[in-house]
């Protein structure tokens, strides 16, 4: 149980930095799946991650994209893609 612990406070590390900011990072969870995205926000309090497909678009596009609530204890791996 600890080192599921640790994994999430790598996460929150890792990803905290990046929230808001538009960064897109991809998601790897466990089972295989992976969500492409920018960080919306982190809660600290449920260890979630909330990605947003298109946030680094317009507005209208941003309220109409998908939005992913992650729960960090799922989280394999995350990628953080260069600025383009």
């Amino acid at each position: 149980m600890e080192e599921e612990m640790a994994d999430v406070d790598v996460w929150v590390y890792t990803l905290s930095g990046m929230a808001g900011k538009s960064q897109r990072v991809t998601v790897h969870l466990t089972g295989g799946q992976s969500l492409k995205g920018a960080v919306v926000e982190l809660d600290r309090s449920r260890n979630t991650v909330v990605l947003d497909e298109y946030a680094h678009g317009s507005a209208s596009t941003r309220h109409e994209s998908p939005v992913h609530t992650i729960l960090l204890t799922a989280v394999q791996a995350v990628t953080v893609h260069e600025q383009e």
